[in-house]
């Protein structure tokens, strides 16, 4: 009551940032997220660095308790770290909570609201891919995906089933290789993951649709990548071979020109025979 006028002034600021912010998460997974997107961005107070990442520990809270708040949270998080370039570790709290209760549908809602791995979504994966149980659990499901061409249908806790590329999940994988050190997890799954790149590159060799195109020119131009999808399936499979310190194979498919030869339709039998020798 004896509180000054700057502190009725923050009061209300949170207040009403609260009231959004909890608005935002019970609709963002029921609606399209395309005009909440704006609403966001003109209530620039949900978005504040100081005071969001607290107003969403409140609310992982409640989401614990109801499974369909789930992919609404790792919505705003993904938004938020968009927001907030320079704070990437401020929500990992409020990630890890939400990962360890529903680590797939955590995983499948970061594919659909960034299947082209942006920053923030690359971020959000390391986070849960650093904790080995979280991993265990969402690393099948990213390999799954991967060799599930062109597409799998995947659907969150709250309804959402849009499609997710084949190539998305390759682009995780691929990033994650790239980093200063490889999940302990790829090790056990090493053969599903080296099969399924391999047939993606077949796949992606043969069967391209016009949605595929589309998606990777996106992917291309957000990470800079000249490559063709099939030689982008390529590329991850050698990282994964170096990344398990299988170097030699790479350098010897490379003497027998056996990636160029893996490429071609009419020669994929004779490289993957090559390879397997």
């Amino acid at each position: 009551m004896d509180g000054t006028q700057e502190q009725d002034t923050a009061r209300g600021r949170f207040r009403r940032a609260a009231q959004f912010l909890y608005q935002y998460i019970k609709r963002i997974g029921k609606e399209d997220t395309r005009p909440m997107d704006t609403e966001v961005k003109a209530s620039s107070e949900v978005l504040v660095e100081q005071s969001s990442a607290a107003q969403l520990d409140l609310l992982v809270e409640t989401a614990l308790f109801n499974p369909e708040q789930v992919p609404g949270v790792v919505r705003y998080i993904h938004q938020w770290l968009m927001a907030n370039e320079a704070a990437e570790h401020r929500m990992d709290w409020a990630l890890m909570q939400v990962a360890e209760a529903e680590p797939d549908d955590v995983a499948i809602t970061l594919l659909q609201v960034a299947p082209t791995c942006d920053r923030a979504a690359m971020a959000m994966w390391t986070t849960i891919l650093l904790s080995p149980w979280i991993s265990e659990e969402v690393t099948p499901l990213l390999i799954n995906v991967v060799g599930s061409w062109p597409q799998k249908n995947l659907g969150t806790s709250d309804g959402d089933k849009t499609a997710v590329f084949s190539l998305t999940a390759t682009l995780v994988m691929w990033k994650i290789l790239q980093g200063p050190c490889c999940p302990q997890i790829l090790t056990v799954y090493f053969p599903r993951l080296f099969v399924h790149l391999l047939f993606q590159t077949y796949f992606s060799t043969l069967y391209m649709t016009e949605d595929v195109h589309t998606f990777w020119k996106e992917c291309q131009e957000q990470h800079g990548l000249s490559t063709s999808p099939n030689r982008f399936a390529v590329q991850t499979l050698k990282a994964l071979l170096c990344s398990l310190h299988l170097e030699h194979v790479v350098v010897a498919m490379e003497h027998k020109r056996g990636w160029d030869t893996l490429l071609c339709a009419d020669t994929h039998h004779y490289a993957v025979g090559l390879l397997a020798r």
